[in-house]
Parts: structure tokens; C-alpha cells; sequence
């Protein structure tokens, strides 16, 4: 009985595992597409003849940055007929003031009548009535002459010239003169389920998911190829509607793009 017991095998080890509660992450993949965070279309607010365009097609600019300029001579010849008539009102207020005193000087020695005096008043203030209807129209054509250089109304990237020198734009023109994008920061927009958006939303008031301490879902880009985008984003808001067709509400998220790579 001896040698048996001695060739048994010794008991086999035991391992222990402790097991810890840890933080596990929602993932969903979305499909989104990329829009520009803020985009304007350069439009002329005077009728002319385009006579130069200024900006480099696909370049940055900055707000204010004259793009193209109009024929200004139109515009300049109305400021000075303006300025004309701004003097001719001028003289004939200067000639209303004189005649007003004048009668009402006469008025207190009871040489002219209350009516006379009135007329006087009353051509005084017409006077006073036109010219300040002279000055805004000076100002008024000296804002279009102004508006001759149509500059960028926003800071972006400027895409490609709609239309060449020579061309004759309107104000109320229907095509725009080019387009600028604010590319940096960028968005995203995304589509989920309005189903899977409720689940969770159901999931979040029963406590079996909890937001994270910024109570703000971390966002993450993947392009075409398959490659992660190297800058983190966040989740700005989620419509309050869902699309009739397809059942999905869209999110937005906003990244940073300062090497221009997401357009």
C-alpha cells in the first residue's frame, strides 16, 4: 500500500480571479457626412459691370477682403450730384432762417402779420425737412459707391469664381458671385435609428447606463479608408424630429480641422 500512495499525483493548483466592476462603452458606428460650419454665397448689393475679380479661387480669406470690384464711376458721379444737391438745400435753409428772423423781428414792432410769421416758420422747417432728406441721399450713394468692392462676408475658404470680368450682376441677381466655407472647426452629421435613440434614452432613466461625468458622448471619425481621424470631436445636439422616409434623427458633432483634411 505504500509505494501506491507514494506514486499519486499531487493536487492540482488553484487559481483565483477577482472580479471588479469596470465602465463599459456604448459604441454605435453612424454613418454622417461632413458640413462646414458656417457657409455664405458672395453676392453683389449694387447693379454693374464687374471689372476685376481680386481673390485667388480656392484660397482663405478673411472677413472684409475685397473679392471683386464693380465700375465705381456711375457711383462716384452720384455722390457728386448728391453733394449738389446737399449744398442747394443748404442755401435755401440758409435763405428760410434769414427771411424767419427777419419777419420775426418785424412782427415784434407789429410791422408783419401772425400769418406771415407763420409761412415763415412753416417754409423754415421745409427747408430744414429737405436738407435732411439731401443728406440721406448723399449717405445713400456713398453706401453704394462703397458697395462697389464686395468683400467676403465671412472668414473661410473661397471656392471657384461663378462668374469672370465684364459681366453685368444685379443686386437682386439670383446667381452667386462664389461661395466661402468655414471649414475649421467642422461638422459632422450623423443619422441613428429613432428605435436604438429611444432604447438608450429608456436605458439612461433606469440606471442601467450612465453618462460619464461631462455628460457628453465622445465622438470619433473614421474616413473612407478605413483610417482614424487624428483629432477627437463632441456631441453638440441631436433633432428634435425624426425623418418620415427613413426613421432616423440626425446628430452633429464638431471637430477641430486645422490641416484642412476633412472638406
Amino acid at each position: 500500500a505504500a509505494p501506491q500512495q507514494a506514486a499519486a499525483p499531487p493536487p492540482p493548483p488553484v487559481g483565483i480571479v477577482e472580479v471588479k466592476a469596470e465602465p463599459v462603452p456604448i459604441i454605435s458606428e453612424l454613418p454622417g457626412r461632413i458640413a462646414p460650419t458656417r457657409i455664405a454665397q458672395v453676392r453683389p448689393r449694387v447693379s454693374g459691370i464687374v471689372i476685376a475679380r481680386v481673390f485667388q479661387q480656392g484660397s482663405l480669406v478673411k472677413e472684409g477682403d475685397v473679392l471683386y470690384r464693380i465700375d465705381p464711376e456711375p457711383f462716384r458721379v452720384e455722390v457728386e450730384r448728391s453733394k449738389a444737391t446737399l449744398q442747394r438745400a443748404q442755401a435755401t435753409r440758409l435763405l428760410a432762417q434769414q427771411q424767419s428772423d427777419r419777419v420775426e423781428q418785424l412782427r415784434e414792432r407789429n410791422v408783419a402779420s401772425p400769418q406771415q410769421l407763420d409761412s415763415a416758420v412753416a417754409t423754415l422747417a421745409q427747408a430744414d425737412a429737405d436738407v435732411a432728406s439731401a443728406r440721406a441721399g448723399l449717405a445713400a450713394a456713398e453706401l453704394n459707391l462703397k458697395y462697389a468692392d464686395i468683400t467676403a462676408p465671412i472668414n473661410g475658404r473661397i471656392g471657384r469664381a461663378l462668374i469672370t470680368e465684364g459681366a453685368l450682376v444685379a443686386a437682386n441677381g439670383a446667381e452667386a458671385l462664389a461661395t466661402i466655407q468655414q471649414l475649421d472647426p467642422i461638422y459632422a452629421d450623423f443619422t441613428q435609428s429613432a428605435t436604438d435613440l429611444i432604447r438608450l434614452r429608456r436605458a439612461m432613466q433606469a440606471g442601467a447606463v450612465t453618462p460619464d461625468k461631462q455628460d457628453e458622448a465622445a465622438v470619433k471619425l473614421l474616413m473612407d479608408d478605413g483610417s482614424a481621424y487624428p483629432h477627437a470631436g463632441r456631441l453638440l445636439f441631436s433633432e428634435a424630429t425624426v425623418d418620415a422616409g427613413t426613421g432616423q434623427v440626425t446628430l452633429r458633432g464638431e471637430f477641430p480641422n486645422p490641416n484642412g483634411d476633412l472638406l
